[in-house]
């Protein structure tokens, strides 16, 4: 490994992971709603999808990328589509004061996590264009690509858990019975759902 260049890549990913974006805001939307354990799954979906581009951005071929740009708005859109139906169920949701919170759905939250990150234009510009700068012609490409990749991972995951949870301990310690966080939870999923829509939507051709 190239310590400077390890160094600058450390520095960069952690300005870049410090801010909030729709992966952030779906984790802690789900938080809100089903509790830490929900919010892990969903950081576990966001890990996926930043493996997707980490894979994409060093294999370095052209036909994957103009075809991630065809297909990603699509996906924007599904992906957006996907949490809007999530939001929907948190709002039809009873109000239950003295029940347990409702299990997580698993597989949802870890996938509609993956779209979060997979769809995320910031993403896409980061691994596009600043990640292979970070790896040194001199030393081996699947080390250096498997080492910063884990890196990032790591750094991405415990920044959006860190956002997720003290959102959540915020919440349960400063509002009473007049706000709901099911309700918080679904005005979050809603609006990252429409701002993937909108994005997936002007990207089209």
């Amino acid at each position: 490994m190239d310590l400077p260049l390890l160094i600058a890549f450390l520095g960069t990913t952690l300005l870049f992971v410090a801010t909030p974006g729709p992966s952030v805001a779906f984790a802690t939307a789900q938080a809100l709603k089903h509790g830490p354990r929900a919010a892990v799954i969903a950081v576990a979906g966001d890990a996926l999808g930043s493996a997707v581009h980490i894979i994409v951005a060093v294999s370095s071929l052209t036909a994957l990328v103009a075809l991630s740009a065809q297909v990603l708005p699509l996906l924007q859109i599904l992906g957006g589509l996907f949490l809007l139906y999530l939001a929907w169920q948190a709002l039809r949701a009873a109000p239950r004061t003295d029940a347990p919170a409702t299990p997580p759905a698993n597989r949802l939250t870890f996938w509609a996590g993956f779209f979060a990150c997979v769809t995320n234009p910031k993403a896409i510009v980061f691994f596009m264009a600043l990640f292979p700068a970070f790896i040194s012609p001199d030393h081996s490409m699947l080390v250096q690509s498997l080492v910063l990749g884990a890196i990032f991972i790591a750094l991405d995951a415990a920044s959006i858990l860190a956002y997720a949870l003290l959102t959540l301990h915020a919440v349960r310690r400063s509002t009473g019975r007049w706000l709901r966080p099911d309700r918080l939870s679904a005005f979050g999923l809603g609006g990252v759902g429409l701002a993937m829509i909108v994005k997936g939507v002007r990207a089209l051709p």
